[in-house]
């Protein structure tokens, strides 16, 4: 018989029901379905996305479920990562993607500085301009199409650099891509660069990789992929974290997506163990120190802390962390608009709505199609329509900058 449920209850509290109702401990389950204990007590507290339906109906099945939507109710099942509106431009990039070559090719091998100069003047355009996938579009099929062919022309003379350089434009690509609805194009991207990486030989372009991976994976609620890669990356790196600023960048990025991860399944004690880790690396760092790709530097300390407090459920830490960076000391102004955003999600937390409505505006002026293209930012405008009066107007107007049906 089918239990009677309230059609809006989370999806991660019926698996808890219907799981305290087969006798079964979360150890127990998890272990049938290939995951943890913590990832799945944090998918019964909310605390990460529902399961994707492959995972879903394994969880059905041992749970004795015939219909499905006894687990998901009236909620959708997650898109995250690869939900939103398509950018115009995004079937072009797509294709340029697409049509690179897959073995070696003939014709003349394309110049390894040109495409150095073209990705990094890519990555300038990311950082500096508010609509950045705009900006990105413009650059990303002939810079895709070139390193590709570097990467694969049998005459290259530095066939490793070359292919490290394709795997950052590949990283370019899903910076670019992600949120837009298409998944299939992220994954190939975030993958193609990992694989790409690990044939350069190059430690810093491995880890730049493994931390736009683990960024797919976390998004897409794939908690334990997310710890295993960070996991696997951290032992690469922690050995020859001493050998340069690169590599110790590399080391810090990863663990402070370790110390992310688990604030994000509610593992307070590990999260901060981890931010503390990743800290002391990146304070190692130059002063000026800046890596577009991660925003891995000294200066973005203080928004790791806002994020890891945010993710544990700790506003007040949350706050105290915004207070020691002004926005404005973020180089990136994507990041800077990131940075307000999680900034906002504390005073969600305290259901502050003045000042999410303040911090989400300040957002949309910085950096609009990072707003645009930001589930949390789309929670959250959506919980201002709902909210007082007092911030219903401005609500409003972030809806349309940030494509929210009003």
């Amino acid at each position: 018989m089918a239990m009677a449920l309230d059609p809006a209850l989370p999806v991660g509290m019926r698996i808890k029901l219907f799981r305290e109702r087969a006798g079964k401990s979360r150890a127990a389950l998890a272990g049938l379905v290939g995951r943890s204990e913590s990832w799945l007590k944090a998918v019964e507290n909310g605390r990460l996305l529902p399961p994707r339906l492959p995972l879903l109906i394994k969880l059905a099945e041992h749970l004795g479920i015939d219909d499905l939507s006894q687990l998901t109710g009236d909620v959708s099942l997650p898109r995250a990562l690869f939900s939103g509106t398509e950018h115009p431009a995004l079937s072009v990039v797509r294709r340029a993607v697409d049509t690179a070559p897959l073995g070696l090719v003939a014709g003349p091998v394309p110049d390894s500085g040109h495409i150095s100069a073209q990705l990094s003047a890519a990555w300038r355009a990311r950082d500096a301009s508010g609509n950045h996938r705009t900006a990105l579009a413009e650059l990303l099929p002939s810079l895709v199409m070139a390193a590709s062919t570097a990467a694969s022309h049998p005459e290259c003379s530095d066939r490793r650099r070359a292919e490290a350089m394709y795997a950052s434009a590949l990283n370019l690509t899903q910076m670019f891509a992600a949120y837009q609805g298409d998944g299939n194009l992220v994954w190939r991207v975030a993958e193609r660069s990992l694989a790409t990486a690990r044939a350069s030989g190059d430690l810093a372009a491995v880890g730049q990789a493994c931390w736009f991976l683990v960024e797919a994976f976390r998004k897409s609620g794939q908690w334990d992929s997310a710890q295993t890669l960070t996991e696997e990356a951290l032992r690469l790196l922690g050995p020859v974290k001493g050998d340069s600023a690169a590599l110790a960048r590399a080391w810090a990025d990863m663990a402070f997506h370790a110390a992310i991860t688990h604030a994000a399944a509610g593992e307070a004690g590990s999260a901060w163990g981890w931010f503390d880790r990743a800290e002391a690396t990146a304070r190692t760092l130059p002063a000026e120190y800046w890596h577009s790709p991660t925003s891995g530097s000294a200066r973005v300390i203080p928004l790791h802390g806002v994020t890891v407090a945010v993710e544990l459920r700790q506003a007040g830490t949350a706050l105290r962390w915004a207070d020691r960076v002004s926005p404005e000391a973020v180089p990136a102004r994507p990041c800077r608009a990131r940075h307000l955003i999680e900034v906002a999600r504390a005073h969600a937390l305290r259901s502050e709505h003045d000042q999410v409505a303040s911090l989400l505006s300040a957002a949309v002026k910085t950096a609009p199609e990072t707003a645009r293209w930001n589930r949390e930012t789309h929670e959250m405008v959506r919980g201002l329509l709902a909210g007082p009066a007092s911030t219903r107007a401005q609500a409003r107007k972030l809806a349309t900058a940030t494509g929210v049906a009003a």
